[in-house]
């Protein structure tokens, strides 16, 4: 077994045989500059959510992005423990481990196994937020950065008293939505290689939350399915409501990172505003149409954009569901193996090797057994560094007895990078997954499935999958 799934799988033996109490969850997001970088990528912005699975010890995932240099596109994603250590009512130690992979941007080859190690002072502002500063030792193998950083961040944590309600979690999620957008490149815009900017097809998610009666934070993810293969971005935002009758009008902006297919993004920092309408559907589900613009802050990518989103509504207003009862949901987080098919690499590639993946996932239930499904993977070995991907499906599960269930899934998305032969971009897959219940709120889930890209003679592979699974409701 390769060294880099061993550390991984470990990983998950561990947590496996660990409580997952009614705890806080913890976000903390922030800026760490490499000391004398080696490589284009000269700093990453650090996004990590984590759940408390014991006193002071908290466990979830992070995603690394370039923010400065000339890197855009270069994403790191994996699992992250930090243990909080007092020192004084506000101040404490935050001891951070980070496991993941990814690149991009040229500038990783190889593997793409990122580790960090990381030590952070967090001076508590209230109850909730407190400011932080650290150092930490990053190492990317198959790119020239192995070496110390200096960092600084915000935190916001979350109580357990606010988030849980009758065994749910009460948490200020409006909807969840599913869609595609178009960029229309702007006239004269070139790729990182000097060619016009093909226009971008995307598809994605976006979850937002309730911060008053007619203003959302946002948060999506989106890929390239045509336009440029390996493109991706992670979007965070706000958007204000203006009912007009049966339909809300709406204005958002959003500010984040993207990069990769070749796309000019700079350094990766990006912003868009649009405008648009939400029209409703049913109660629980709206369609939101939507034009505006996108722009890269140092980059030459950039145009007009139009977008359409399938929203599934939770609360149009703080407290009122529309449906009156729990969501069900599933997050998964785990290691894939991929077996290559004979044209999974593109002509002169380097590498041979089976590509490891981190891979998590989120379930939303549309009934007690059918779902919709969410996954996003990095590699993190394999020599396909920069590999990404990026599905949504529908699924379905099936309970074989008190401990035991089996689910299908029907997959599609977007992959690219890394010298992997996408064909363009449109990926489709299938998957069969066995869970077995650890306890009430955690299961050991094993899979089999493959992935294909849609235009013939691209990636094929056959996919083998172990992580756990975390059932969870809200309200």
């Amino acid at each position: 077994m390769p060294r880099v799934l061993r550390r991984a799988v470990m990983a998950i033996c561990v947590l496996a045989g660990a409580a997952l109490p009614a705890a806080s969850f913890e976000i903390e997001t922030g800026f760490e500059a490499l000391n004398d970088p080696q490589t284009k990528i000269e700093g990453l912005h650090r996004l990590y959510v984590g759940h408390e699975v014991a006193p002071g010890l908290s466990f979830g995932q992070s995603i690394y992005s370039a923010a400065s240099g000339d890197a855009g596109g270069a994403f790191f994603w994996g699992f992250e423990a930090v243990k909080t250590m007092p020192v004084s009512p506000d101040l404490s130690l935050k001891l951070q481990g980070f496991i993941g992979g990814g690149g991009g941007a040229a500038q990783v080859v190889g593997d793409g196994l990122m580790l960090r190690a990381g030590v952070a002072a967090d001076y508590a502002l209230s109850p909730h937020w407190g400011l932080q500063a650290g150092a930490s030792w990053m190492r990317i193998a198959g790119a020239n950065i192995d070496g110390p950083a200096l960092g600084v961040g915000v935190r916001y944590s979350v109580d357990p008293d606010q988030v849980r309600a009758g065994g749910a979690l009460s948490l200020p999620l409006r909807s969840v939505s599913l869609g595609a957008a178009q960029v229309v490149a702007r006239s004269g815009a070139q790729t990182r290689a000097g060619q016009p900017q093909p226009d971008l097809s995307l598809v994605g998610a976006e979850a937002s939350f309730l911060l008053s009666a007619r203003n959302e934070l946002t948060f999506g993810a989106a890929g390239a399915a045509k336009g440029g293969e390996g493109y991706m971005q992670v979007m965070g935002g706000l958007r204000h409501r203006i009912p007009m009758g049966p339909v809300d009008l709406f204005g958002e902006a959003a500010l984040g990172f993207g990069g990769g297919g070749e796309v000019d993004t700079g350094a990766g920092p990006l912003v868009s505003v649009a405008g648009g309408v939400s029209v409703p559907l049913a109660n629980w589900l709206d369609l939101d149409l939507a034009v505006g613009g996108t722009k890269a802050l140092s980059g030459d990518h950039g145009g007009a954009l139009a977008s359409v989103r399938l929203t599934r509504v939770f609360k149009r207003a703080a407290g009122q569901s529309t449906t009156g009862k729990p969501q069900k949901w599933a997050y998964s987080f785990g290691v894939s193996v991929q077996d290559p098919n004979a044209g999974f690499r593109k002509a002169g590639a380097p590498g041979s090797g089976r590509p490891i993946m981190q891979e998590s996932s989120v379930d939303m239930f549309l009934t007690d057994r059918l779902y919709l499904t969410g996954n996003a993977q990095t590699a993190m070995g394999g020599e396909v560094a920069g590999y990404a991907i990026g599905l949504l499906g529908l699924g379905y599960e099936m309970p074989l007895s008190p401990r035991w269930s089996a689910s299908v899934e029907a997959h599609l998305g977007a992959a690219g990078g890394g010298g992997v032969n996408a064909a363009g971009g449109l990926i489709g897959g299938l998957r069969a997954e066995l869970d077995c219940a650890l306890r009430d709120n955690l299961r050991l889930s094993l899979g089999l499935g493959t992935l294909r890209a849609l235009k013939s003679g691209g990636l094929a592979p056959t996919v083998a999958t172990v992580g756990l699974k975390i059932p969870f409701e809200t309200r």
